[in-house]
């Protein structure tokens, strides 16, 4: 019998162990994959040191799972969880304000590297400049050459109806054009991290970037250099929001740090295809709206809220019809676990559709829309 994979939580909020606006929860999916890979989590780290300790009672509450949580360790600093307990993996589920970089200390993901500890870590991979994630991508593909492995969550690359977008290109040939919309809901975005740009990166970079990566997977590498945006800025007279959460006191950001309300850009993939993207900060409550559209010669294909209801509404070459598929029980970020944790014990990493290199040119693209848009 193989030993069990030792698991580390670095970070204790809602992306490692779900709550607040988002489906997400790494921690319950990974008991989901104990039941057929043995796991075994050694320690959660998280400065909050009782909100770590919360989450590991919470957990350890299921009886179902008790042996996987019943040695787990909390930390206040990240170093002596990895230290002390050695993991053979990480979950990196902090504010990219607090990850992604060279320097300390940010440099979570050098820390890991040093200690061959294998990382999946969530999007956006950063918020440092452009310079120093190059650097640390090249020291991610270094360990990846002694056998370290990586990986982003991109969890749309994951999705049975992203995934038969492809199948569909792949078949009938490279899209056009490309369109995105995504309008998120605000009112209930109560972390005050998120409405400063300068801490989370700005929507665009945070919260547009799973578009912005849908949109290279789908349709190709994109021109930099050929990006235009434009903004609705909190200081303008229609960047008044009447629903900021109480918590939020917009007034003590910086204007400049202060989140755009609508963002607008336009772009060249490499290829010659043309591509936009609309972001809003506009909505009440908790749903989102959104939408990815691709035009090919003779198809178009529309996602529709891929967040929720999940439907892929396809008209293919030669045809007036239009088809609606439905995937509202796939659980994206469930595979997207189970390829990294099989990674890992098969010493293969083929099936991971998000390396750290990739995503870092997700980033380049998501921060030169936000550059343009000033």
């Amino acid at each position: 019998m193989s030993l069990p994979i030792k698991i580390g939580f670095i970070g204790a909020g809602l992306v490692n162990f779900g709550g607040g606006e988002g489906p997400w929860d790494h921690a319950t999916r990974l008991q989901v994959i104990s039941k057929d890979v043995s796991l075994i989590v050694v320690g959660i780290a998280d400065p909050f040191i009782r909100k770590a300790q919360q989450v590991l009672e919470n957990r350890r509450s299921n009886p179902e799972f008790e042996k996987m949580w019943a040695d787990t360790e909390v930390f206040e600093d990240y170093r002596q969880m990895l230290d002390k307990t050695k993991p053979d993996a990480v979950f990196i589920g902090t504010p990219p304000a607090f990850h992604g970089s060279t320097q300390a200390p940010k440099d979570i993901e050098l820390q890991c590297l040093q200690r061959n500890v294998h990382m999946f870590v969530e999007k956006p991979i950063s918020c440092a400049p452009i310079e120093e994630v190059d650097e640390l991508t090249d020291l991610v593909k270094d360990a990846a050459n002694r056998g370290l492995i990586a990986s982003v969550g991109y969890m749309f690359r994951y999705s049975k109806a992203v995934l038969k977008m492809k199948e569909i290109i792949d078949q009938y040939g490279p899209p056009r054009a490309f369109n995105g919309r995504y309008d998120c809901a605000y009112s209930n975005i109560n972390r005050p991290e998120w409405w400063n740009e300068y801490k989370c990166g700005g929507p665009i970079v945070e919260q547009a970037t799973h578009f912005c990566d849908i949109a290279r997977f789908l349709v190709g590498d994109v021109d930099l250099d050929s990006i235009r945006a434009t903004s609705l800025k909190a200081s303008e007279p229609l960047g008044q929001l009447d629903r900021i959460p109480s918590n939020i006191k917009e007034d003590e950001i910086p204007e400049i740090n202060r989140v755009p309300r609508v963002t607008s850009a336009i772009w060249r993939f490499t290829n010659g295809a043309i591509g936009s993207l609309m972001h809003g900060v506009l909505l009440h409550q908790d749903k989102y709206e959104s939408e990815i559209e691709i035009w090919g010669d003779g198809y178009r294909l529309v996602l529709i809220d891929p967040y929720d209801k999940c439907i892929l509404s396809v008209r293919l070459p030669d045809s007036q019809k239009v088809e609606l598929l439905e995937f509202v029980e796939d659980d994206y970020y469930l595979h997207e676990d189970s390829v990294f944790i099989q990674a890992i014990v098969n010493k293969n990493t083929s099936g991971i559709l998000s390396s750290y290199e990739d995503a870092s040119n997700t980033y380049k693209m998501t921060v030169a829309i936000r550059e343009a848009a000033k």
